[in-house]
């Protein structure tokens, strides 16, 4: 992928350099089989079976400091993921068999300040933002091959509380999200309109849970 060096110099070695611990790595590699339900015209549908593959890499860090004002923390991700799937049509005319190939790169950055902590509970704030950079690459039965570039950013600012009980956690927030801003080259970033991606917020909300061992 042409930008997977560039997010790589400016995502994973400050994430490698800033972390002695509280590093991360993992992945999976999966197969399955289902259907999809494609639109044939605007009053009928149709079922599609495919086989995928998806195989991915996670690299994760949490490292917080305790400061006079708090304590901020640093909580990042670097996910990149190929799936690939064959699309079988059953019994569509016009419409033959093709493949897909997704490669993802999902960055994530956020900054946590914590404001108050006691024994198993703490209450945070944070400001980062996640992104996907995306190609899709489309073969048909008939040798032919396209390319499509999705890219994309969404920045936000969040509160919420984590919860611990033994070693499972628990963590409720709440979601400022700015506007998805898309781009083709990562300096197209900086013509965004500011005001309008400010004004077409989203709120969200969200849960994290998990068993520390």
């Amino acid at each position: 992928m042409r930008k997977l060096t560039t997010v790589f110099i400016l995502v994973i070695i400050p994430m490698i350099t800033i972390a002695q611990s509280g590093i991360s790595l993992s992945g999976s590699s999966q197969f399955y089989e289902g259907q999809s339900i494609i639109p044939v015209n605007p009053d009928s549908y149709s079922t599609m079976n495919y086989k995928s593959r998806d195989n991915q890499i996670t690299l994760s860090i949490f490292r917080g400091r305790k400061f006079k004002m708090g304590t901020f923390a640093i909580n990042a991700s670097f996910t990149y993921s190929i799936n690939n799937t064959q699309y079988k049509p059953n019994n569509i005319m016009g419409i033959n068999s093709y493949d897909v190939i997704r490669k993802h790169i999902i960055p994530k950055l956020e900054l946590w300040h914590i404001l108050l902590q006691r024994k198993n509970i703490f209450i945070y704030n944070s400001i980062g933002g996640y992104g996907l950079l995306q190609d899709l690459n489309l073969t048909t039965s008939n040798d032919q091959n396209e390319i499509y570039e999705y890219n994309s950013i969404i920045p936000f600012l969040r509160t919420g509380v984590q919860i611990s009980y033994g070693k499972f956690f628990i963590n409720p927030f709440i979601s400022f999200d700015l506007q998805e801003i898309t781009f083709a080259e990562f300096s197209d970033i900086a013509n965004i309109n500011l005001k309008n991606t400010i004004q077409n917020y989203n709120f969200r909300s969200g849960l994290e849970f998990g068993i520390m061992f």
